[in-house]
This record gives structure tokens, C-alpha cells and sequence, in this order.
């Protein structure tokens, strides 16, 4: 999941270091001084040092300028667990790499210390979400100390260009419903014509480059000469469908619960099916129906 940031916002503010306040002083000091002594070497000095004041300045805005971050989240993100986040910076200029450059999201930062001209780089962060639902990312903005470390220059992000994150609510244990668990105990395992590993024998095949060592068939092994083995059924699980409103406990222990049940019953294969108050989803197998059962209960009330 790709969330972009392509338009800062105006100049944010600028921050002087100590080595900034310290250059700074000794600038005006020196200024002071060629005017009361009128000596023309100290007037040299003290251009010299207004215009190193000057370089830092212009480089130090146009580094910020023309920068593109993209946030890219993974799939499945949910509340109060640390989530991995990539974060590319792209540089659109055309003639000067960007140095230095400090990326905020939150309360975390990464640093790109060097990207080339129309290039992009990328970082990882670890992003932690507090509660569920569709979250804004406020705070965004970058930074640079480049080019000598006397200033530091932020500049911030318009709000309509802030990326957001989908936040599953975090799974927590719990039972499966009775009526969910009495219906898939009272259908069992059943076979399928789908080739597996599980159930009854479907044919002899010749071995492929792959195959389980435990399923070769000696026996026509022996008899023809040839690696033989055994292929197999599959075992077919009869759907479970979850009734939100069986699932005890507060609103956001039953989302928490309903995204422990689906997550698991998934993970053995199970056709999962939801029932919300003002949606249904059938039994289905499948990480794209999974996703979308994941995203109502995001997003439910």
C-alpha cells in the first residue's frame, strides 16, 4: 500500500544551532570592528563571512526543493504493534543531488545522507498506530543541516498531501463462536477431486523434481524400474461463517476478536465468512477477501 507526499508546503522554520549562534556572533562582532577601526582588512573578513553566510542560505533552501517522499505500508497493519514502513525519497531536480536530508513521520525520522539527481532512495522506519480505523499521518515534514551545519531548515507538508494508513484492529485470542464451531464439527472433513497430500489415492504418477520423499510408491517403484509416486486428495474444510453478534464482550474486544478468528481459521484454509449488521460476506477462501473482511471490521462504526 503506497501513499504519497508529492507537494511541501511553504519554507518551514529555521532552526540555528550553536555553532549557527556562534558564527553569528563573531559576524557582527568583526562587523562592529571594521566600522570602528575602519581597517579595510577586517571589512574583507567580515564580507567573507556574510558571504559564506550567504552560500549556506541559498544551498541550504534549494536542498529542500523538488523532493518527492512516498510511503509505502504494508498490507496488513494493525493497532499497538510496530509496523515496518518503507520510506523513498525522490529528487526531481535536474542538476544537484540533495544531501542531508532528515525525514520526520510522527515520532520517528530517517536520514538520506546522499541521493543523485532524479534517483530515489529508500529507508525503513517502524510506525506504531494507537487505534484503528483510516489514521491520518499529521506529522510529516522534512529537514536538512546541509551544507555546514550552522542551521537547520524544516519545511513542512500541505495537509491534503499527508498520507493516511488503513489500521486493522490488533488481534486478541479468543473462542470461536458456538454456532460457527457446532457447524464446521458437524460437517467434518470431506474429499475433494483436488490434488493434495491429504485423503484417498488418485492415481501412481512418475516422481517430479519436488515431490515429498514420504509419498514415493515402492512397490510400483520395484515393478517398473521407474520412481513412482503416490498422488493423492485433498481434503476439502466446510465453510465457517462468523456472526459478529454472537462474539461476547465490548465493541472493540468483538473487532479485535472477529480479526483473531478470521486471521486463524484463513491460516488452516477454512472458507470464512462474516456477518456484520449491515453487511454480509460469504464464505470465501482467499488473502484478497480476507483483506476486505479485515477492512469492514476497520472501518465499523
Amino acid at each position: 500500500m503506497k501513499k504519497r507526499v508529492k507537494k511541501p508546503g511553504a519554507p518551514g522554520v529555521i532552526r540555528i544551532k550553536k555553532a549557527g549562534w556562534i558564527y553569528i556572533t563573531l559576524t557582527i562582532i568583526m562587523g562592529f570592528g571594521a566600522v570602528n577601526t575602519a581597517n579595510n582588512l577586517v571589512y574583507i573578513i567580515v564580507a567573507i563571512m556574510l558571504g559564506f553566510m550567504g552560500v549556506s542560505g541559498f544551498f541550504g533552501v534549494n536542498n529542500l526543493k523538488e523532493l518527492e517522499i512516498e510511503l509505502i505500508f504494508p498490507d496488513e497493519v494493525y493497532a499497538g504493534r510496530s509496523t515496518p514502513v518503507e520510506v523513498r525519497l525522490k529528487n526531481n531536480r535536474k542538476f544537484l543531488p540533495v544531501f542531508l536530508i532528515r525525514i520526520h513521520v510522527n515520532d520517528q525520522n530517517v536520514l538520506f545522507p546522499f541521493v543523485e539527481t532524479g534517483a530515489s532512495d529508500s529507508r525503513f522506519m517502524e510506525l506504531n498506530f494507537e487505534r484503528r480505523g483510516e489514521v491520518k499521518l499529521h506529522d510529516v515534514w522534512i529537514s536538512s543541516v546541509f551544507p555546514f551545519n550552522f542551521f537547520i531548515r524544516f519545511k513542512n507538508f500541505d495537509d491534503d498531501s499527508k498520507p493516511s494508513a488503513l489500521v486493522f484492529p490488533a488481534p486478541v485470542s479468543c473462542p470461536v463462536p458456538a454456532d460457527a464451531r457446532w457447524k464446521r464439527e458437524e460437517k467434518g472433513e470431506t474429499d475433494s477431486e483436488t490434488r493434495g497430500f491429504d485423503s484417498e489415492l488418485l492415481s501412481i504418477r512418475d516422481y517430479i523434481s519436488g515431490d515429498p520423499l514420504r509419498y514415493i510408491h515402492w512397490k510400483a517403484t520395484a515393478r517398473t524400474g521407474v520412481v513412482k509416486v503416490k498422488e493423492l486428495s485433498a481434503l476439502t474444510v466446510p465453510p465457517v461463517i462468523i456472526d459478529f453478534s454472537s462474539i461476547m464482550g465490548d465493541l472493540e474486544h468483538k473487532l479485535s476478536c472477529a480479526v483473531w478468528i478470521i486471521n486463524g481459521l484463513s491460516a488452516k484454509g477454512t472458507p470464512v465468512g462474516l456477518r456484520m449488521p449491515s453487511k454480509t460476506f460469504p464464505p470465501v477462501s482467499g488473502r484478497t477477501h480476507r483483506l476486505s473482511m479485515l477492512k469492514e471490521l476497520a472501518l465499523y462504526d
